[in-house]
């Protein structure tokens, strides 16, 4: 791979590792998991998103080539520097100034030397979605060691080294650079090309979670048509016209938005074929980010490619914010993929293009090394992937745990699933139920939170969707399972809420029990969320068993309307039962076991861990007759 491209690629990896960083720590430290409003998270990000403008003054002050290695030095110490942290403050300030950095670099790059910027932000896509599969999407970032350290320290020397080389970003002009400027509008696509990739087309863990696709075969389809894509994004002409790649990205990200079906009684689940949706959006992709490559400009205007790069970059935060900050804000998302495709295609398709002067193979031989090396690499996880360990339940009564995990989080702001197993484990329960439990959003990192905290127990695990297809609440157990649906409960929060009904069998009894995570209006009023799970309870096969981040405290209005159900609870005897964590000086009482009479409740727990903002909680429960 040419020097040139070597660079935008890992760059363009770096930057993506960072944002990883960046966006969580928006969410579980500045954020606080949703005690900051969701309009001022979007002011912090904005500011550094703004900031990346003052490259193009800067560059006129030095050369443009100065401005994209400091902006590359930056983000290849901010990234090194992360590893260092330990969450908290100093994880999101890192996180931002490396992501100041990328930002820059970016820019620098389309002013010094932007002939490589479109191929290789294509290639920087699909590297780091194989690093990512290939790290079992736990980044290194979370991973400790000196092991994670020493290649996060050789990533980035290998990125400052490339930029010494003698056709690399100090070039003042594109006249000089490797291969002619795309016109500048054609940058603006990049920032749209990064938030699409890694909402969907690039993210294993989407396919992962899809229906009827295993782990691994799910994320060796992702990588391998990720390296494809680099191989469209160099001969896109292979597409006959630019308006077919368009059309079929837009396609393809109408079919991610609305990709959402009922299968075995669950509603909101991605179907398989969503996972091909993925597979064809990123070949898609990449072939429009070619097309875009083509463009023509009439004169070389590096400070405007600078500019419009840098609006690219805010398209970015702005469309990400339109997307994620919907559910806190109770408005539709589903436009968002699709405009953002949109524009992706219009960019792409829209103006005069100069002829394609590479005949070489080497970049579709270097796109099926890519492919070849990455597949290994992903197929190879399960053999390094430490074994499953999974609770020893009590040989008398049936343990039932819950646990709100915060998307994987912890209160310092770090990833803490394995932690979050081990407790799980440590409170030997033969069922669990999860809240809020994602299991690909880009704004938490890429995770499936589910899969990773149920292979490292070895228990089963029964999804139910509440907000999307890949964020809702969970069920894991060791038990025979014996029916499985789920209600779609009335809207009240942010997230949306489900209540997860199975049946479980347990020393020659029928269970029902019944997962959830409430989401009330403000104050709990009106009370149709918790009238229609009182409904559910009451309908269900006795005896019942509700559990789960039910957001009330006993005494209110709706902990009545439960009580008035028919619901015992679990907890009892041991109030006031703390579920917040002590780090946040937080008394609440919000995360509960009820049950239906018939039950004695012993060996109550309630640990106070700080993997996530909420305590996990279990109790045991004793048949009385």
């Amino acid at each position: 791979m040419r020097s040139p491209l070597a660079r935008v690629t890992l760059g363009a990896a770096i930057l993506i590792d960072v944002l990883r960083v960046f966006l969580p720590s928006l969410i579980t430290i500045f954020g606080s998991a949703g005690s900051t409003p969701a309009e001022l998270i979007g002011v912090y990000a904005l500011v550094w998103f703004l900031a990346a403008f003052l490259a193009v003054p800067a560059a006129r002050l030095v050369r443009p080539g100065i401005v994209a290695v400091a902006g590359a030095v930056l983000l290849a110490a901010g990234r090194v520097a992360l590893q260092a942290t330990d969450g908290g403050s100093p994880q999101l300030y890192v996180a931002s100034v490396a992501l100041l950095g990328g930002l820059w670099w970016l820019a620098g790059t389309a002013m010094a030397a932007p002939g490589a910027l479109l191929p290789g932000v294509v290639w920087g896509l699909a590297v780091a979605t194989g690093l990512h599969a290939a790290l079992d999407t736990v980044d290194l970032m979370w991973r400790g060691g000196a092991g994670p350290v020493v290649l996060v320290v050789l990533e980035a020397a290998a990125f400052v080294a490339l930029l010494a080389w003698r056709s690399s970003t100090v070039e003042s002009s594109s006249a000089t650079a490797d291969s002619p400027a795309p016109a500048p509008r054609a940058l603006l696509a990049i920032g749209p090309a990064i938030l699409l990739w890694n909402l969907y087309p690039g993210s294993p863990a989407h396919a992962q979670a899809a229906d009827g696709w295993a782990p691994v075969p799910a994320a060796l389809a992702v990588v391998v048509a990720g390296f494809l894509a680099t191989a469209l994004a160099a001969r896109p002409r292979w597409t006959g016209h630019p308006i077919v790649p368009g059309v079929v990205l837009v396609a393809s990200a109408a079919g991610f938005a609305f990709g959402a079906a009922t299968i075995d009684g669950v509603h909101g689940v991605a179907p398989w074929w969503t996972v091909v949706v993925q597979l064809v959006g990123a070949l898609a992709l990449g072939a429009c980010l070619g097309w875009a490559a083509t463009l023509t400009a009439a004169a070389d205007r590096p400070y405007r490619r600078g500019l419009l790069a840098a609006t690219g970059l805010l398209l970015f935060m702005l469309f990400a914010f339109a997307y994620y900050a919907a559910y806190d804000l109770g408005v539709p998302n589903d436009y968002v993929p699709i405009l953002v495709a949109l524009v992706i295609a219009v960019l792409a398709a829209v103006g005069v293009r100069r002829g394609q002067t590479v005949r070489s193979v080497r970049p579709v031989l270097a796109a099926l090394a890519g492919a070849v090396a990455a597949a290994v690499a992903v197929a190879l996880v399960p053999v390094w992937r430490p074994a499953s360990v999974a609770p020893e339940p009590p040989a008398e009564g049936l343990r039932i745990a819950a646990y709100n995990i915060r998307m994987g989080f912890g209160v310092a702001g770090t990833l803490t699933l394995r932690e979050q197993a081990e407790v799980l484990r440590e409170l030997r329960p033969h069922v669990i139920a999860l809240s809020e439990v994602d299991r690909a959003w880009f704004l938490n990192g890429g995770h499936d939170d589910l899969r990773l905290i149920a292979e490292s127990l070895g228990l089963r695990m029964i999804w139910a969707p509440a907000a999307d297809e890949v964020w809702g609440d969970a069920l894991l157990t060791n038990l025979p399972v014996t029916s499985v649906r789920n209600h779609v409960l009335v809207r009240g929060g942010p997230t949306g809420a489900q209540a997860l009904e199975v049946g479980l069998r347990w020393a020659g009894r029928d269970i029902t029990v019944i997962a959830t995570h409430l989401q009330p209006p403000s104050g709990w009023e009106p009370l149709d969320q918790v009238e229609q799970l009182a409904d559910i309870v009451r309908s269900a096969p006795k005896p019942v068993v509700v559990v789960g981040d039910l957001n009330l405290e006993p005494g209110e209005p709706a902990w009545d309307v439960l009580r008035a159900a028919g619901l015992v609870d679990a907890f009892a005897g041991d109030r006031p039962f703390v579920t917040i964590p002590s780090i946040r000086d937080e008394d609440s009482q919000i995360d509960h076991i009820l049950t239906t009479p018939g039950f004695r409740y012993v060996d109550p727990a309630n640990p106070d861990v700080p993997h996530s903002d909420h305590r996990p909680v279990a109790v045991t429960l004793i048949p009385t007759a």
